[in-house]
């Protein structure tokens, strides 16, 4: 047994919307008799035309027959496949056939190629075909993804031979690596990227890219990206690997932040130490010629000053209906909050709103996170449909201090053409800016430290210097030294007039831990270069501010250059060094990563590796263990992630009361109707191969069927030692291949071994 690969949907859906445009307006032009069967459309078109009207023969050197010569000599087109339609498009990036299969009854089905008019080259061939009535998909597909790598290259290799050369196979996907439970579902696709390598060095921009059904071990897509038009700087003057990672120590490093998760539960939710990337970034890209950090404009400060959650129900008293102890204390803790109109009235003082703006909302909203927190918001509006203006407020329900407004000063979307008229630069912006904060939450400007200014640009036509409209400043919360980005101020100041125009604080009542026994930045380097290490590729960046890209002039330039590698983590718990993700719980293993160490020789090998790269069995320390008798614990939860997509337990540290790690299974198991409801199994009581038929043909939903017991003969010299209630059970298990007899006994009370259950559980997800 092989990888697991991801359901082929979302592949579908990409190829659907794919042909959509290709087959819209391109039809036009003459020679695409549409919606014919493909022996009548080859019969009556005139193929031999070089290309359609007010084409060039240099762009159809390749005729519309040929097209379709060699899109059927590089892929089959499926018999049910009975109409046939041509386009032809040309651009900036070529010319090219584009060919259409499809079936018009309700079975439908399509497979669609584009063909390069002027090289014949295929850049792309999409296919989708139903299943058959009857036909259904569960559990393991038929082919592993290693089983049909070679599939994969035998096809780059024919249809792309010189390009093939200068590629390298990239390592799998974790979504190759998806658990396939004993559910129906549709077709799963492995897919394969190829590379190309410049310089010893991958330039994954350029790659081919092929989808092979694991069920069928048809292509389903291919996909060529390619172009020439990049120059790849020489590797001479580059830097090393080591070189590199000093760099990213020194000046790129993890640094320590306070963290909190994103759950309910306000000041009750511990805040954590943890370690990430500066500004929160996703990875780190080190020029690989003079050791530069490149940083894009994009990375910055990501923290969310929005608040607020569900809208706080308006709450009213029916005195026939008693309320519960909590719904009488948030009425008493209504009572506490501002009233509406005290509530706008201390908005309105605070940010003065011109009189022609009309109030169109006013809403309490509890926060999600801080249940206790309440804000009143409101909105205005001012002007006609064509030049209609908007305004907000919000303010504290408790204490009415301002929490955000925004004035609308300044259009969504820019007017071209138009001076800007820039009056204030950064630095003055910067001191209005905090003169503003300072004036409104003097005691917590002492608390924040200023991160960055990402301003706005007009849009200026036909060249010139580029003028801001606005400056974007961002302050962060600081505590005891270290940064808590959830938390702090953002302020917009409108560079023609120097007015705010957008104010925002988010700010929470939490308690900062101490960071004594926090290990230093230099460790946390070495965790972070150990799980997600630097490697060399050429990378196409664009590093230009927005302005340019608002004018349509960004450009791009290709890098040589160190980056972290691809990793399944977000920061690193800053005592433990423990990998952590975005929501800060512990990362479990990638199961592509899983090794297994106690497995060589081993009949149940193939088994549990098929098991473990799909998640539904884990190894402690790459062992397995698989002559272990299985215990009850462990099977149910093989079971259960074998029978649905499961989320990984969540450890929260310090968690008082914390259930046992089996608990979750045992619930669902349950609800699956694997076990029955209220039933509790010992966990640590090694299984039997009579509860191994029970269980595993409770998870095929066989259970009705297998009470019969009496209708079922058995064979067994043994019989007799079975349990009667369990005959069915047994009986079903053996008919169907999950457990296998011994010497015409089935040995009803003899343990089953990790590895043997192992080897049922992949028979069972086999079965159909």
């Amino acid at each position: 047994m092989g990888s697991l690969p991801e359901i082929s949907i979302k592949a579908f859906l990409v190829g659907l919307v794919l042909s959509v445009f290709i087959w819209l307006p391109v039809m036009a032009q003459a020679e695409t008799d549409l919606d014919l069967p493909v022996a009548k459309m080859v019969q009556n078109a005139d193929l031999k035309n070089t290309a359609p009207a007010g084409t060039g023969e240099q762009q159809a050197a390749v005729s519309l027959e040929q097209a379709i010569g060699i899109a059927k000599e590089a892929f089959v087109v499926p018999e049910n496949l009975n109409e046939f339609s041509t386009g032809f498009d040309q651009s900036d990036s070529g010319s090219f056939w584009s060919l259409r299969w499809y079936c018009s009854d309700e079975q439908g089905g399509e497979m669609h190629v584009r063909v390069d008019s002027v090289t014949g080259d295929i850049w792309n061939m999409g296919s989708w075909i139903p299943t058959e009535p009857g036909q259904e998909f569960q559990g393991l597909p038929k082919y592993s993804r290693e089983q049909l790598a070679g599939t994969a290259a035998a096809l780059a290799q024919k249809l792309q031979p010189e390009r093939f050369k200068s590629t390298r196979l990239q390592p799998a996907r974790d979504y190759d690596y998806q658990p396939l439970p004993l559910v129906k579902r549709g077709q799963v696709e492995y897919r394969y990227e190829y590379a190309r390598i410049v310089n010893g060095f991958p330039f994954a921009e350029n790659r081919i890219d092929i989808s092979i059904s694991g069920d069928t071990g048809q292509v389903t897509r291919f996909d060529l990206s390619w172009d020439d038009t990049g120059g790849f700087p020489a590797t001479a003057g580059m830097i090393s690997r080591q070189q590199a990672e000093q760099v990213f120590r020194s000046e790129a490093g993890p640094q320590l932040y306070y963290f909190r998760e994103r759950v309910p539960g306000g000041s009750k939710a511990p805040l954590k130490l943890v370690y990430r990337l500066p500004g929160q970034r996703d990875r780190v890209i080190i020029n690989a010629l003079n050791g530069k950090v490149l940083s894009r404009e994009n990375d910055f400060y990501g923290y969310d000053m929005a608040g607020g959650g569900g809208a706080m129900k308006e709450m009213s008293r029916n005195e026939a209906m008693p309320l519960s102890p909590m719904e009488e204390a948030a009425v008493g803790e209504a009572k506490n909050l501002l009233s509406k109109d005290k509530a706008l009235k201390l908005a309105t003082t605070a940010v003065p709103v011109p009189g022609d703006y009309v109030l169109i909302n006013s809403r309490l909203e509890q926060d999600y996170l801080f249940n206790d927190l309440k804000t009143w918001h409101f909105s205005w509006e001012a002007g006609s449909n064509t030049e209609r203006k908007m305004m907000d407020i919000a303010v504290n329900a408790a204490g009415g201090e301002l929490i955000s407004f925004n004035t609308g000063a300044y259009p969504i979307y820019y007017e071209s053409a138009k001076s800007s008229g820039v009056k204030f630069n950064e630095e003055e912006a910067l001191k209005i800016a905090g003169n503003y904060i300072k004036k409104a939450q003097p005691g917590r400007w002492g608390e924040v430290v200023y991160i960055n200014c990402r301003p706005d640009y007009y849009p200026i036509m036909g060249g010139g210097a580029p003028q801001p409209i606005a400056y974007n400043f961002n302050w962060v919360r600081q505590a005891k030294g270290v940064q808590f980005p959830d938390n702090g101020f953002n302020v917009v100041v409108d560079s023609a007039t120097g007015e705010i125009t957008s104010y925002r604080m988010t700010w929470w009542d939490v308690v900062f831990p101490d960071q004594q026994g926090v290990m230093g930045m230099e460790k946390a380097a070495d965790i972070y270069l150990k799980e997600a290490p630097l490697s060399a590729a050429y990378l196409r960046l664009w590093l230009e501010p927005t302005y340019l890209k608002i004018r349509g002039e960004s450009k791009d330039e290709i890098y040589l250059a160190y980056h972290t590698a691809d990793k399944n983590f977000t920061m690193l718990n800053a005592f433990t060094g423990q990998l952590l993700n975005y929501n800060g719980s512990v990362v479990t293993p990638s199961y592509k990563d899983q090794k297994l160490t106690d497995l060589d020789g081993h009949p149940a090998r193939e088994a549990v590796e098929s098991l473990a790269r799909s998640g539904i069995v884990t190894t402690a320390g790459g062992k397995f263990r698989p002559d272990d008798a299985v215990t009850q614990a462990e099977l149910i939860t093989m079971l259960v992630k074998s029978s649905a997509w499961v989320p990984a337990p969540v450890y929260r540290e310090g968690a008082a009361g914390q259930e046992p790690w089996y608990q979750q299974y045992y619930k669902m198991a349950a609800r699956l109707g694997i076990i029955q409801a209220g039933e509790n199994p010992d966990p640590d009581l090694p299984v039997n191969r009579e509860i191994l038929a029970r269980l595993t043909i409770h998870t095929m939903n066989l259970y009705k069927v297998a009470r019969l017991g009496d209708i079922y003969k058995l064979d067994f010299s043994d019989a007799g030692a079975i349990s009667e209630h369990l005959r069915g059970h047994v009986a079903l298990a053996a008919g169907l291949g999950l457990i296998e007899p011994a010497a015409g006994q089935f040995k009803p009370k003899a343990v089953v071994t990790r590895g043997e259950a192992a080897q049922s559980l992949v028979r069972m997800l086999q079965s159909n």
